[in-house]
């Protein structure tokens, strides 16, 4: 039986709820992925009410013993000796008696998630392409049109092109550089006929001292300091004054102006970066009189009056038609590079962001790209294979570039294997605006028997595909865990395996191990 019990905590009486013996926790924090499951030996600590956090939040816990924990307002958890605590400024609903991950998932689901709508099939079907890492703060129309005329010419699909930051003069004047894009209509215009979708960045940043900065200053639709003075922010590309979208007057601006800037121009969206809650603060001024987490939550919201979008950011919007892409990983193998991409797409799922986009292809950390003498060219590939069977895939550093003919060839497959899945995706999708539940699945998520080891190194696709991605440099084997059912390779090997199993499979740079499952026993 299924309970529902409002509780409610505070800074000198936290609200104690002890983990269970063999118990293990999801939740929270996106880019703590790597850190669950949670268990009564971990240590652990995420403070929603003072976040510092740049990827997908959500004050959301899942248990595999069917338990959850959820609020509609921040809260702090801490757990330590076996016992989470939890200090919160409202009530913290517990969940008890679902059916383990899968049934706790699926009644905050009903809950707490905006259930109804996906993004466009576009996301799912083709692979995305990104002008970030090939020219960083130098975007220009020739650059652009060279980048996509690259993807055709070396055997890539078309996809979603998205032109990175600073394609305008400065922030808060939403149009075409001038100087840089001499005929942005054009060049849509011949992006589209070459089967591209266009998006380019935006953020809720206005630079300072520029006339749209004095006009929106007057008209009192800027962020102000307790002084009145309006809230001049340090973010990573200086200092910038911050629009309060708690503002009616201030939301239908930008609004408008992006929407000016498509009827002009014919972009179809945008990426809508910064927006984290640590831009933000307490004491801040909003006509909405916002906490930095709101407005985190109406950045997303924002966003959503564009079916074309993509957040790195977000708070609370679980379920929304929002795609969300992990935070810039560094181009490593290890921790915060390829290692995170599964554990943190997972808890991406599990929080109700499931139309999800793993970071760029090898890396979109710049600091750790703009000191390499090289390229890892198998790094590219197991990245391009790992995002492969995930929602979403997205190209930056342009393959043909840095990558020789043998390792192309393999990235090239591995766009062409999403297209192959494209049918597969778009139909979980559709299933997760519907019913919440996840496109990419923890192993935990309907097997719990799954090793702690098995479960950031491979997961579900829905319910019928078990992916296996090679994660370590030169590996020659892959340990992989088969649940209970008969499971086909989906990439041409006619060898059934039975589960359960553990079995030690051999892979070579060629290798992506995926499994369609046949039966069950």
């Amino acid at each position: 039986m299924i309970t529902f019990d409002e509780l409610t905590a505070s800074l000198t009486a936290p609200l104690e709820i002890p983990v269970l013996e063999d118990e293990e926790w999801y939740g929270g924090c996106v880019a703590d992925g790597s850190q669950y499951p949670l268990t009564r030996e971990s240590t652990y600590e995420l403070d929603l009410i003072h976040l510092v956090n740049g990827n997908q939040v959500a004050p959301i816990f899942l248990s595999t013993k069917g338990r959850a924990i959820w609020s509609a307002t921040p809260f702090k958890l801490t757990l330590a000796d076996g016992v989470f605590h939890i200090i919160t400024r409202d009530s913290v609903t517990v969940v008890t008696g679902a059916d383990g991950l899968r049934g706790a998932q699926q009644v905050v689901a009903e809950q707490a998630f905006q259930l109804g709508k996906m993004p466009p099939r576009a996301f799912f079907d083709l692979p995305q392409w990104n002008t970030w890492i090939e020219l960083l703060y130098q975007q220009n129309q020739a650059d652009v049109l060279k980048y996509a005329h690259g993807i055709a010419d070396n055997g890539f699909p078309a996809g979603i092109i998205m032109i990175d930051d600073l394609w305008a003069d400065y922030y808060g004047r939403w149009e075409f550089s001038a100087r840089k894009f001499p005929d942005p209509r054009a060049m849509v215009d011949e992006l589209h006929d070459m089967g591209f979708k266009v998006m380019v960045w935006v953020c809720p940043f206005v630079s300072a001292d520029s006339m749209e900065y004095r006009e929106l200053r007057d008209k009192q639709m800027l962020l102000r300091e307790p002084s009145g003075e309006p809230a001049v922010r340090e973010w990573w590309n200086g200092y910038s004054a911050v629009l309060d979208l708690s503002n009616s007057e201030t939301y239908d601006w930008l609004k408008g102006t992006l929407q000016k800037l498509q009827a002009d121009t014919g972009v179809d969206g945008f990426k809508f970066d910064a927006g984290d809650a640590h831009f933000y603060k307490d004491t801040d001024v909003s006509a909405g009189e916002l906490s930095p987490q709101q407005q985190t939550q109406l950045w997303g919201e924002f966003g959503a009056e564009f079916p074309y979008n993509e957040f790195r950011a977000n708070y609370r919007n679980e379920g929304a038609p929002l795609v969300n892409r992990l935070q810039d990983k560094r181009f490593e193998w290890g921790k915060d590079g390829l290692s995170e991409l599964i554990p943190d797409t997972i808890a991406q799922g599990l929080l109700g962001y499931y139309f999800s986009c793993p970071d760029m292809i090898g890396g979109g950390e710049i600091r750790s790209l703009i000191t390499l003498d090289h390229f890892d060219q198998e790094l590219i590939v197991r990245s391009a294979q790992c995002s492969a069977l995930m929602p979403m895939m997205q190209f930056s550093v342009a393959p043909w570039r840095v990558l020789d003919q043998e390792h192309l060839a393999l990235c090239r497959q591995a766009a062409k294997l999403h297209q192959q899945f494209a049918g597969d995706i778009a139909t979980l999708a559709e299933n997760a605006a519907q019913t919440g539940a996840p496109i990419v699945r923890s192993m935990a998520y309907d097997f719990a028997e799954t090793k702690r080891q098995y479960l950031n190194t491979q997961f579900m696709l829905g319910s019928d595909f078990l992916v296996a991605p090679v994660l370590e440099q030169h590996a020659t084997q892959k340990a992989i865990y088969f649940p209970a059912g008969q499971w086909q390779s989906v990439t041409g090997e006619a060898t059934i395996i039975t589960g359960p199993a553990e079995r030690q499979v051999s892979v070579t740079l060629q290798s992506l191990p995926a499994y369609r499952k046949l039966s069950s026993n």
